[in-house]
């Protein structure tokens, strides 16, 4: 062994590491829905070249004790490489085997284990010796005479993809982005919409809570307009979501339990193209925007559809670029054992410091975006979302009088999810002392989300866009604490605590300060209100009238905040999908499975709907049932389940069943007529007429036919008339 020799090894060993990992970055990046950045691979390459250069010297070190010195001076580099080669893809083949093999309660040194890791290196020695008996051959010669040019020229050609590297961009697939169809003009807000998941408006200082649990919150509130009657269009992430990124009701878009994607194929015929639902994000970017999502929350993923029309898109529920490197994966292997024998849980936030941290870097980063164009940032913050384990310092914040800390421990107080599933069951006692505890680590859950909102503010102020920018905060729906029944968590009903919502909105140019509405609003009104509030600040273009805007269901909120006499509604619906997927995926389903009836939560496979006014309510379900109460009367609603409609009330009950199918009759009819199936087919019929086509939509089967081309109807589609309730 002398100085070339090792040398040699630490680069050959170096250069291996770097083009595996780069053949693995164009395999993760190939494989990766969001955007991907060449410089990831960059960042991680120096630590690749390292364990290469590793390898290579134990290789070098360990040679002499496995080939015979004549066999080595003949052809040293090839027996080098065979040897670099057979010890990799024998570690790669352990580091493997511990994930996919093992359970993650498996240790290491277990017999099981070791066991295992002894094939891995017996195949491994076999690998060795084939090649070994291959270095014997004539063509072993040849790769010998040829090894050390091969390396020096695969470290040059290494070298400059890093360089070009460096330079680049990082790219969004093309499915993802909007593609502008215009230029924003100078005087285009910036929009920020920030979706607190899982906060009830009653848990918040602004609206009225008894504990400071947001005071960035309700400084914002101070500086801008609050709605004291905002309710969620559904009860939980996907469908609320869903239906604040397209302005429509679930029971349009059909995003839920039973359909758990918003839609976003395409529909080709000819030269037609039409998209299934516009999302706000793709509007904002046809308009010249730069659109940016961030989100620790697999609901809001790619699979789930809810990443269209976004250029970038950070999805923390899912491994990074990063994280899908290999290097990560010897991290995780060498951390794997490690128990966290601490009192308390591991109480890290669940991905908000990360997605406030992702989005300021997004913005003071020019490399990534771009100063000249206006910005849509989405970011959901998690923070409120069972389990309610906050940051230890906030642990203690609003516990009850006379409970110690250590009574909230996991092994005193469940904090499984399973446990939400035993409570719900009635398998464990949900006590009033319980109950209030749950509530206080909800509200040090809201009061940390607060804090990072705080962060996000000031991080804000410091770039200098604030006073440009249209920021609105909403959640996506609340959280029940066993108000009726046994039911926990933010499923199977529409009660208030899970649909009313907090709606604050800020932009000083458009907006007063201070402002509190009573009026009804819906979160399917914030796309149209985002759009009439750009377009009523710029004043070089006209306002678009497409299609895709002509058929959003909700209202914008821009009169009524400008003007607090104006009512832009009188109801607010809100739909819930039957919840049959979600609760067959319980483990005491398996115990029902001959007769799912017998499941003891049987009676809530249904869908729910609701239409809501300023004191009533009325529910429609789908197993043939209905509620009507008095909000005044039953503000806890108690009388939502299972509770005949008296006499009294039938009548009234009947008005709002009429006015609830009349409505989302009308709502489906406009979106058909406007965007769906029937707007295509007519722009096909006058696509093909023009062309002088001698097919017509009749010959496959449709009927009607149209003048125009289906973008634009020559009269407003009519809804049908408010009732004055």
């Amino acid at each position: 062994m002398n100085a070339k020799n090792l040398l040699l090894g630490v680069l050959m060993g170096g250069c291996l590491a770097g083009w595996a990992s780069l053949i693995e970055a164009y395999s993760v990046f190939a494989d990766f829905p969001y955007q991907t950045d060449p410089s990831a691979w960059a960042q991680l390459l120096p630590a690749y070249l390292g364990m290469g250069a590793a390898l290579g010297f134990m290789c070098v070190v360990a040679l002499p004790f496995l080939s015979r010195q004549s066999a080595r001076e003949k052809r040293y580099s090839l027996h080098l490489g065979i040897l670099i080669v057979a010890v990799a893809l024998t570690f790669i083949g352990i580091i493997e085997a511990r994930f996919a093999w093992m359970s993650p309660s498996t240790l290491s040194t277990s017999p099981a284990a070791l066991m295992t890791f002894g094939v891995v290196l017996l195949g491994g020695f076999i690998f060795y010796f084939l090649l070994y008996q291959f270095a014997k051959t004539a063509l072993g010669w040849m790769l010998a005479s040829l090894s050390s040019g091969l390396v020096t020229v695969a470290g040059l050609i290494l070298l400059a993809v890093v360089a070009a590297v460096a330079h680049l961009r990082p790219i969004s697939p093309a499915l993802l982005a909007a593609t502008p169809q215009m230029t924003a003009p100078s005087d285009s807000p910036n929009v920020l919409l920030v979706v607190l998941d899982t906060v009830r408006a009653d848990h918040l200082g602004a609206y009225g809570y008894h504990r400071a649990t947001s005071p960035n919150l309700d400084a914002l509130a101070a500086e801008g307009v609050l709605f004291e009657n905002a309710f969620a269009a559904a009860p939980w992430t996907l469908p609320s979501h869903a239906s604040i990124f397209t302005g429509l009701h679930a029971t349009t878009h059909g995003t839920g339990w039973e359909h758990p994607r918003l839609s976003d194929g395409r529909a080709n015929i000819g030269e037609a193209i039409t998209y299934d639902f516009h999302t706000l994000a793709e509007e904002l970017g046809e308009r010249g925007y730069q659109t940016m999502g961030a989100s620790e929350k697999s609901w809001l993923s790619y699979d789930a559809g809810l990443t269209q029309g976004f250029e970038n898109y950070y999805d923390y529920s899912i491994p990074s670029l990063q994280g899908r490197m290999f290097l990560s994966r010897i991290k995780r292997f060498l951390h794997r054992d490690n128990t966290n024998n601490a009192p308390f849980p591991r109480t890290t936030d669940k991905g908000g410091a990360r997605v406030v941290a992702t989005a300021l870097d997004w913005l003071a980063d020019d490399r990534v975006r771009d100063p000249k164009r206006p910005f849509f940032l989405f970011m959901n913050l998690n923070e409120a979302h069972h389990p309610y384990l906050p940051p230890l310092e906030y642990w203690p914040h609003f516990l009850p009088d006379g409970v110690a800390l250590e009574d909230t421990l996991p092994d005193r107080l469940p904090a499984d999810p399973m446990d939400e599933h035993r409570i719900m069951l009635g398998n464990l006692e949900l006590t009033p002392e319980n109950a209030a505890t749950y509530q206080s680590l909800y509200d040090a859950e809201i009061l940390y989300e607060d804090m990072l909102l705080g962060r996000l503010f000031d991080g804000l102020q410091e770039m200098g866009l604030t006073e440009e920018t249209v920021i609105i905060v909403v959640a996506d729906h609340g959280e029940e604490f066993g108000e009726i029944g046994t039911r926990v968590g933010h499923q199977l009903a529409l009660t208030d605590s899970l649909i009313h919502v907090p709606l604050i909105m800020r932009f000083p140019q458009a907006l007063p300060a201070g402002q509190r509405l009573s009026a009804l609003a819906s979160t399917v009104d914030i796309f149209p209100t985002v759009i009439a509030i750009l377009e009523s600040q710029q004043q070089s273009i006209a306002p678009r009238n497409t299609s895709q805007l002509r058929s959003l269901e909700g209202v914008s909120l821009l009169g009524v905040m400008q003007d607090p006499a104006a009512k832009p509604r009188d109801m607010v619906l809100a739909h819930y999908a039957n919840p049959a997927s979600y609760l067959s995926g319980w483990p005491e389903w398996e115990l029902t499975q001959q007769d799912p009836l017998a499941f003891p939560l049987a009676h809530y496979l249904r869908s729910i709907d609701v239409l809501r006014t300023a004191d009533e309510k009325f529910f429609t379900y789908g197993d043939g049932s209905s509620a009507f109460l008095s909000l005044s009367t039953d503000p806890t609603e108690q009388g939502s389940e299972f509770t005949p409609i008296v006499a009294a009330q039938r009548a009234r009950a009947h008005t709002f069943e009429l006015r609830l199918q009349q409505q989302l009759g009308s709502f489906r009819t406009l979106h058909e007529m406007l965007v769906g199936h029937m707007a295509l087919s007519r722009r096909v019929n006058a696509a093909n007429r023009f062309q002088g086509s001698q097919q017509s939509m009749e010959g496959l089967g449709y009927v009607g036919s149209a003048s125009g081309d289906g973008t634009e109807a020559e009269a407003e589609l009519v809804l049908p008339p408010r009732f004055s309730f």
